[in-house]
C-alpha cells in the first residue's frame, strides 16, 4: 500500500470516526516519512492528523513510540502528546487504524523555532532533555532499532550498493570509503556504555518554543541509543562555540540526570553513520513522489560525488579521534 489510497475523504472519516466533526478543510503540512495534515473541526481548535507510512515500523514499534509518549506526558514532560482516541486499537488508547493506515490525532501547538539560543535557553534544554532520559529510561521498549553499525551503517551500505541509481564508475570508491568509516565507527561501539530509549531525532528543528519554554516533537525515529544521541546534534560552530554551548547545556541537564561526558567522543561516529543512514533512506523511498519532487538530485551524479567526500571527511575525523 502507498500514500495514494490515503485520500481527502479516507482522512475526514477517520477523524470523524473518533467522534470529531471535520469542516472538510485540510492542510498538508511538512512531513516526508509520514503523511501530516492540519484538520479543521467544528466547535473547537484544528487538530494534527498523522498518517505512519504503511510497512515502515511494524505496529509493535509504533505502540513503542506511542508508550513513551505517554510515559512522558504523564510526568508533565514538555511534548506534543497525542490525544487519546474514542476507537483506539487494543494495543494503545492513541492509535486508530483505517483502511491498514496507522494513525493518531494531536493538538495543534502553536510554538516557533528557536536557531540563535542563548545560554539560559541551552540550560533549558539541557534540563528538559534530562527528563527525558531520567524517564525512558525506566520505560519498557522491545520493538525499536538499536542504534549501531549494523543497523544505521552495514544495513544502509548494503541497499546503497544493491541499487541502480548509483554511477557505476563511483561504486567501488563508496563502497571502500564506507566500509573504511563503518570499520572505523565500530571502534566507539565496543566499549560497554549505557543505552536506553531515545528521541533519536533530536535537532533544533524538532524543539518547538512558546512562553513555557521548549517541547519536544516527532518521536517517529525513536531508538534504543546512548543518550547522546539525542544531544550532539544541538551543538554547531567552531571548537571553542561547541564547547561554551555544551557547557551551557551541560549546567542544564547535569540537574536532574549525570551524564558521561566519555561519549561525547561518540559525535563524530553518529554523525557518520546517520549520513550513511540518510542516504539510503531518501533510496528506499524514491518511488514516493514526495521523495521525488523534494529530492530531484538524488539520482545525479554530483549527490554521490558530495556524498563520497563528505563520507571521505568523516574518515579524516575518525581517524583524529
Amino acid at each position: 500500500m502507498t500514500f495514494e489510497a490515503l485520500t481527502p475523504s479516507l482522512i475526514l472519516e477517520a477523524v470523524s470516526a473518533q467522534g470529531f466533526r471535520p469542516t472538510g478543510a485540510l492542510l498538508s503540512l511538512n512531513s516526508y516519512e509520514n503523511r501530516v495534515y492540519e484538520i479543521a473541526v467544528e466547535e473547537q481548535p484544528p487538530l494534527v492528523g498523522k498518517f505512519y507510512r504503511p510497512g515502515r515500523w511494524p505496529l509493535a514499534a509504533i505502540v513503542d513510540e506511542h508508550r513513551l509518549m505517554r510515559a512522558l506526558d504523564e510526568a508533565e514532560f514538555p511534548l506534543v502528546a497525542p490525544l487519546p482516541l474514542a476507537k483506539p486499537i487494543a494495543q494503545m488508547s492513541t492509535l486508530a487504524v483505517t483502511d491498514d493506515f496507522v494513525y493518531a490525532l494531536f493538538p495543534r501547538f502553536c510554538g516557533r523555532g528557536n536557531p540563535d539560543l542563548s545560554n539560559d535557553d541551552r540550560k533549558w534544554l539541557g534540563r528538559m532533555l534530562a527528563r527525558l532520559h531520567t524517564i525512558s529510561a525506566h520505560v519498557n521498549i522491545s520493538h525499536r532499532l538499536t542504534l549501531d553499525p549494523d543497523t544505521y551503517g552495514y544495513d544502509a551500505l548494503e541497499f546503497i550498493l544493491s541499487q541502480p541509481f548509483l554511477p557505476i564508475d563511483l561504486a567501488q570508491h563508496i563502497e571502500t570509503s564506507l566500509l573504511q568509516a563503518l570499520v572505523l565507527t565500530e571502534a566507539f561501539f565496543e566499549e560497554e556504555m549505557e543505552i536506553i530509549p531515545v528521541h533519536g531525532d533530536c535537532h533544533l528543528g524538532n524543539i518547538l518554543w512558546n512562553s513555557d519554554g521548549p517541547h519536544l516533537l516527532d518521536f517517529d525515529d525513536m531508538l534504543i541509543a546512548p543518550p547522546v544521541q539525542d544531544i550532539w546534534m544541538l551543538f554547531y560552530g567552531d571548537p571553542e562555540e561547541v564547547k561554551r554551548q555544551q557547557d551551557a547545556f551541560f549546567e542544564g541537564y547535569d540537574v536532574f540526570r549525570r551524564f558521561d561526558h566519555r561519549t561525547l567522543i561518540l559525535a563524530e561516529p553518529l554523525r557518520t553513520l546517520r549520513m550513511i543512514h540518510y542516504a539510503a533512506w531518501i533510496g528506499k523511498r524514491y518511488g514516493d513522489p514526495a521523495f521525488q519532487s523534494a529530492f530531484p538530485y538524488y539520482r545525479e551524479r554530483r549527490y554521490w560525488e558530495e556524498f563520497l567526500l563528505s563520507i571521505k571527511e568523516q574518515i579524516s575525523l575518525l581517524q583524529e579521534l
